[in-house]
C-alpha cells in the first residue's frame, strides 16, 4: 500500500512483511537541506505509526549529499526512534555512483545510535532475501 509520494521519492509499506519500502527518484538531486529534513520527518511519523521491522531504501537514484550536520541530525532524531518503532533491518539498495555509495556508507558506519542491523545491496532481490531472514 502506497503511503506517502513526493517529486523526491515514494514509500509504500508491505503489511504482510511488516515492512517499509522507500524508493528516492532522480529529483532527489535538487533537495537542499530543509526540504531534505521535511521529507525525512513525513517518513518517519510513518515509521512510527506503522512500526515496521523492516526498511528497504533503494538509494539507486539518491543524488542529495548527506552532509555531515544532517548526519548527526539523522543520528539523533531518525535512528533513536528506530527502537521505539522496532524496526530491526534496514537493507540500502545502493547507488552504482562510487561517491553516492561512499557518503551512504560513511553516513551509516558513524552512527552513534543504531539498535538494528544494516546492510548494502546491489539487487532488490538479495536485499529482500536478506530482509526475509
Amino acid at each position: 500500500m502506497k503511503i506517502f509520494e513526493s517529486k523526491y521519492k515514494s514509500v509504500a509499506y508491505q503489511e504482510d512483511k511488516a515492512m517499509m519500502v522507500t524508493r528516492w527518484h532522480p529529483d532527489s538531486i535538487e533537495l537542499d537541506e530543509s526540504t531534505f529534513k521535511t521529507q525525512i520527518k513525513a517518513w518517519l511519523s510513518e515509521v512510527k505509526r506503522l512500526k515496521p521491522s523492516s526498511l528497504l531504501i533503494d538509494t539507486t537514484h539518491f543524488g542529495f549529499i548527506i552532509e555531515p550536520t544532517v548526519q548527526d541530525w539523522f543520528d539523533q532524531e531518525v535512528f533513536t526512534a528506530y527502537a521505539k518503532a522496532g524496526v530491526q533491518k534496514k537493507a540500502f539498495l545502493v547507488s552504482k555512483d562510487v561517491f553516492s555509495q561512499v557518503a551512504l556508507k560513511q553516513h551509516i558506519s558513524e552512527l552513534r545510535h543504531r539498535t538494528f542491523e544494516v546492510a548494502f545491496f546491489a539487487s532488490e532481490a538479495e536485499a529482500m532475501e536478506w530482509l526475509d531472514e
